[in-house]
């Protein structure tokens, strides 16, 4: 009987071992990423001020370590509290170019490829919801704007710019492009 009270017991006490290690772990995992800073909005406001073009180094983008070492990419942060920000990329004429933005605590909101292009260059207008009503208020029926507007739902974010170099070759000229980008708040 005292070996199977002792069993009994050496049974509860690691069933209570296993409940405190499962419990511990689900909370570690459920509070990292509310206590990280390495996520990719923080990562990128520490690389420059808002509003500026950064070039990045291969492989060393803060959103996507995978990136492919043939893409010349450039980011740039903003805050939509300051008012829209209208971004813009020259396209390559055999390549592909892109505009991908995100959110702050969140994931990529809107993205345009080359196959948008008007005029040989990516426009978007990044804007919060109010933004976007005051902005669509003010549009004229008979002759809308046509901008494209990307709306977030949050106030800050960042804007990668990318261009595929098709060859080795071609690698400078896939980063001449991304360099024309452009950040800026509009009216």
């Amino acid at each position: 009987m005292r070996l199977i009270g002792r069993l009994t017991e050496a049974m509860r006490l690691l069933a209570c071992l296993i409940l405190v290690a499962v419990a511990v772990h689900i909370v570690t995992v459920l509070l990292v990423p509310t206590l990280s800073r390495a996520d990719p909005f923080s990562s990128v406001s520490r690389l420059g001020p808002e509003l500026r073009l950064i070039p990045l180094e291969p492989g060393s983008t803060p959103v996507d370590g995978m990136e492919d070492p043939d893409i010349a990419a450039s980011i740039c942060s903003f805050d939509l509290s300051s008012g829209p920000v209208k971004l813009t990329l020259p396209v390559s004429a055999d390549g592909f170019s892109s505009i991908a933005l995100h959110q702050e605590g969140g994931g990529a909101f809107f993205a345009l490829s080359n196959s948008a292009a008007e005029k040989g260059r990516l426009e978007v207008v990044a804007l919060t919801p109010g933004q976007s009503v005051e902005r669509a208020a003010e549009d004229d029926e008979d002759n809308p704007s046509g901008e494209v507007r990307a709306v977030s739902t949050r106030t800050r974010g960042f804007a990668v710019f990318r261009s595929l170099a098709l060859l080795p070759s071609q690698r400078q000229a896939a980063v001449s492009v991304v360099a024309g980008g452009s950040c800026q708040h509009v009216e």
